[in-house]
């Protein structure tokens, strides 16, 4: 182990330490709607956050998952106190909450100057204290002469930059920080990487939402993933739910869910590649890999009592496992599952017998289209 990894382990380690289980922002059954417009007489209510329920702890780091229009945005203005619930409860034992998000919170008619003063006296700090830190904003922004031009003048990433920038130089109790991270060239998202560590160390509570899975599985300690407005899962163990994240994101627009996904063998790799419907039946493709390099046989489904065909070639995910010579030759086809019952999948490692999969696969599950 490096220097620098025992240094990050080591402040990890701190961290959980000093980290309590007191509650910095609860959620309870909390639910939002907005009214849309179909013509000039008719107006519907479009539900953008349905019973959603869970807590936010004091110093931790909270990653929010989903597709677009899942309604991660909606949580966060819901976290921060924009909007309130028409169900539910959302009770804050904080003082301070930011949202970083792009544009959030500027009058575009104000210079950046301006905009970062009073964003940081909307969660508490003085003029005097705002004042004093406007050169190290303006320097960490890279903005130059534009920081005394209206924001209105920005581009998407110039408005990022200032948002962050005016964040990371204020002290709210809880910062919620909405895709900011994936805009900027590689320098400043490596900065602005280092100053969300920084934050962490701190004891800050962070709640980030990113569509890459990499940055959540540096930065977050648990992540909850929200689908059409509704908690499908949350929890630490983030390899498995961006796993399950991932195949379904690949395969919910064929009216399907897998759910109860579970490696009961952590050395297992598997995702399915193609899925194809036979009455109460799904037949489907499949890598399965394996991270020590060993001998598979006689990849196995059940209840369907189905005997995979394979291993075949696989480049793709050669090159992803390159350390596994396994992972070369790793396709396996005509897997059958049954639907709405729970599937296993076995298989003989160096010539024993091991049951390493399990998950459900269930059709049109409600709350997720």
């Amino acid at each position: 182990m490096s220097i620098n990894q025992m240094e990050d382990k080591n402040s990890m380690d701190n961290r959980e330490n000093r980290k309590s289980r007191e509650k910095a922002i609860e959620l309870k059954n909390v639910a939002v709607h907005y009214t849309e417009s179909k013509s000039l007489f008719k107006r519907e209510k479009y539900q953008a956050l349905k019973d959603i329920s869970f807590d936010v702890y004091k110093g931790e780091t909270l990653g929010i998952i989903g597709r677009n229009g899942a309604g991660k945005s909606t949580l966060l203005r819901l976290l921060a106190g924009i909007i309130k619930p028409d169900k539910g409860e959302v009770i804050h034992h904080c003082k301070s909450v930011s949202l970083m998000a792009l544009a959030a919170g500027f009058d575009p008619n104000l210079s950046g100057r301006q905009n970062a003063v009073i964003s940081g006296m909307l969660i508490g700090h003085s003029k005097k204290e705002m004042l004093s830190k406007l050169e190290e904003i303006k320097e960490f922004a890279e903005l130059g002469d534009f920081f005394e031009k209206p924001v209105k003048t920005y581009s998407s990433g110039m408005r990022a930059r200032l948002g962050f920038a005016t964040a990371m130089h204020t002290h709210p109790d809880v910062l919620l920080i909405d895709e900011v991270l994936a805009v900027g060239d590689a320098n400043f998202k490596q900065k602005a990487e280092k100053a969300i560590t920084d934050k962490i160390q701190s004891d800050i509570t962070v709640i980030l939402v990113s569509h890459s899975e990499q940055q959540m599985k540096r930065l977050c300690e648990r992540v909850v993933w929200v689908e059409s407005g509704k908690v499908v899962k949350s929890g630490s163990d983030l390899d498995n739910i961006f796993q399950l994240y991932r195949m379904n994101m690949k395969f919910s627009r064929s009216g399907i869910f897998i759910e109860n996904f579970e490696k009961l063998d952590p050395n297992v790799e598997f995702c399915f590649e193609s899925l194809e419907f036979k009455q109460d039946k799904l037949v489907f493709n499949c890598f399965f890999c394996y991270k020590i390099d060993c001998e598979i046989t006689n990849v196995k489904v059940n209840p369907a009592n189905v005997v995979l065909s394979g291993p075949f070639a696989s480049p793709i995910v050669g090159s992803r496992y390159k350390k596994y010579q396994i992972a070369y030759k790793s396709r396996f086809h005509c897997g059958v599952c049954i639907i709405n019952k729970e599937n296993f999948i076995s298989a003989y490692i160096n010539n024993v017998e091991s049951i390493v999969l399990k998950f459900k696969i269930v059709k049109n599950r409600e709350g997720y289209e």
